[in-house]
């Protein structure tokens, strides 16, 4: 009679008990469950569960306690941990495999992913029981003979091997390392081999990367094709080892790309029901391989496959973590200062695109007299000339690390505590204003005075809506709300060389600047007056 494997499952959650036993629902397991910590040791102490699933966030004892207590016990640490966490960071994965989950399933749930990692765990923990019980085996029976006794040490190496192998595995998420630690595991196994080679599936499962490693160069070689992987796609479909004695009696086309590749034993890699590849070892001497390295091999593929997988995982979410700190820098580097960018892509957790409402300072600048200036000017020379001034803007508004929201012909619009929160950004866009008139004072004196313009400029402190506007085709990161309309307004009330305040930036600034109170002025667009000041400088303190 078979018993169907045992599975504790470890949550504080009774809602999370129900969604595993429901995923886990006619599929022939003895499920237990433990709600904290303590328990659950209790629990594997009595019942020598066939594999955890193990939360992580709990009372107590936390998943990550656990496991480590599991793994630190000779009588359990072969039992297989799952660990089930809403954590999904490189460096709580690193602590996981510290200390010692065999593998990982994150929140929330998917039932198949679930499915497929349990089985495959269970693989794993059935092929080592079956070791064991051979070790076992081959103990009680080794006063028979010497002979018995050096089979026995044979698969003891074996063992151990295999083993280690696991745990080395379990603990990398390099891919690169990963196999080179199944090659020389594979190569310390089978002393006859001269080489081994493993064929990675493409991520679209439609080709192979030939990964050779032989025993005389100790080095790693990649071939687009060697030759045999009509054995190779054999071999995987059938889902089970096979052995080739002599390719050369077999292959209809021309010989393997490596000479030394005359017997073959291949077994498949899978993890869960996945296809990742095939794990091979060659030699030169056209002789099968014997049939007893099938076994250790294909818990080896096993190993290497779900290590691989895991190992793939990471590569993605790297990649995918570039490809989004990339997309944030090819938005923002055209709003903002090289510095404010970097925090940016460090703080992007905290970032909200596509719309949130905060508070905000909004500088509009305008060039008073452009349009009577453009009048006998040919456009050429217009364009540089906007240029420079625009420039002197924007340089002030970056300096003190402003967003730059948008050019409107001749005027242009920052905005301060955003993206990042910027506690003083009612001061940092007073400064900018103050900066920006000066630097062009400063920039009027050096062209003919006939070319001389002036900007001016409003300021007004509020809530908007700040994100991504626009379409999936074309967006800008901008504010919109009253906030923006009334900085707008102030500066189409303000004169050459002048910056107006708001009666909000005021209250917010008044014991750090100097200011000209204008009381109540008429704007347009709105019903009743607003208050202003003229901005005159920073107080002297």
């Amino acid at each position: 009679m078979v018993t169907a494997p045992s599975i504790l499952i470890v949550d504080d959650n009774p809602t999370g008990q129900q969604i595993i036993r429901g995923m886990l629902f006619e599929q022939n397991y003895e499920l237990n469950f433990a709600s904290n910590g303590q328990e659950a040791l209790q629990q594997v102490d009595h019942l020598k569960p066939d594999l955890l699933l193990l939360d992580v966030m709990m009372p107590g004892l936390d998943g990550f306690e656990v496991c480590q207590q599991l793994k630190a016990n000779e009588e359990w640490q072969h039992i297989p941990v799952i660990l089930v966490t809403a954590l999904n960071s490189k460096e709580d994965l690193v602590h996981g495999l510290n200390v010692g989950a065999d593998d990982f399933i994150s929140k929330p749930v998917n039932g198949l992913e679930l499915r497929a990692r349990i089985r495959s765990m269970l693989r794993i923990k059935k092929q080592y029981d079956k070791l064991k019980k051979q070790q076992r085996e081959l103990k009680a029976s080794f006063h028979l003979n010497q002979k018995f006794s050096e089979v026995f040490a044979q698969h003891l190496e074996a063992l151990e091997i295999v083993h280690h192998t696991g745990i080395r595995l379990m603990n990398n998420l390099n891919m690169d390392s990963v196999l080179d630690l199944v090659s020389q595991a594979v190569l310390d196994l089978v002393p006859e081999a001269e080489g081994c080679v493993m064929h990675l599936l493409s991520d679209d499962e439609k080709q192979f990367l030939p990964v050779v490693y032989s025993n005389e160069t100790t080095s790693k070689l990649v071939y687009p094709d060697l030759g045999i992987e009509t054995f190779i796609k054999q071999c995987i479909r059938q889902e089970h080892t096979l052995i080739i004695p002599d390719v050369l009696c077999r292959i209809n086309s021309e010989p393997p790309q490596i000479p030394e590749i005359r017997s073959l034993l291949i077994t498949p890699l899978f993890e869960g029901e996945k296809a990742v590849g095939a794990l091979s070892i060659y030699r030169s001497d056209p002789k099968a391989f014997d049939e007893g390295y099938q076994y250790v091999l294909s818990i080896i593929g096993h190993q290497a496959a779900v290590a691989i997988t895991r190992a793939k995982l990471l590569r993605d979410k790297e990649l995918a973590n570039e490809k989004e700190k990339w997309a944030i820098r090819s938005i923002f580097q055209r709003y903002v200062s090289p510095a404010v960018v970097d925090q940016v892509v460090e703080d992007r957790k905290n970032l909200a695109l596509g719309g949130q409402r905060q508070e905000v300072t909004v500088l509009f600048a305008d060039l008073r007299g452009f349009t009577t200036f453009c009048e006998e000017r040919d456009p050429e020379h217009l364009i540089d000339i906007l240029n420079r001034y625009l420039a002197v803007a924007v340089e002030a508004i970056l300096a003190e690390q402003g967003t730059l929201d948008k050019f409107m012909g001749d005027a242009v619009m920052a905005l301060f505590n955003a993206p990042l929160a910027q506690p003083d950004h009612a001061l940092r866009a007073a400064r900018a204003a103050l900066a920006m008139q000066q630097a062009v004072v400063d920039f009027n004196a050096t062209i003919d005075e006939g070319q001389a313009l002036s900007f001016g400029i409003g300021l007004h402190l509020g809530a908007a809506v700040v994100g991504n506007i626009g379409t999936v085709q074309q967006m800008n990161y901008t504010a919109i709300g009253d906030t923006v309309n009334l900085a707008k307004r102030l500066q189409e009330n303000a004169k050459e060389g002048q910056i107006l305040l708001s009666d909000a930036v005021y209250q917010i600034l008044s014991s750090q600047i100097e200011v000209e109170c204008l009381g109540e002025i008429t704007v347009k667009g709105r019903r009743t007056p607003v208050h202003s000041y003229e901005l005159r400088g920073l107080a002297q303190l």
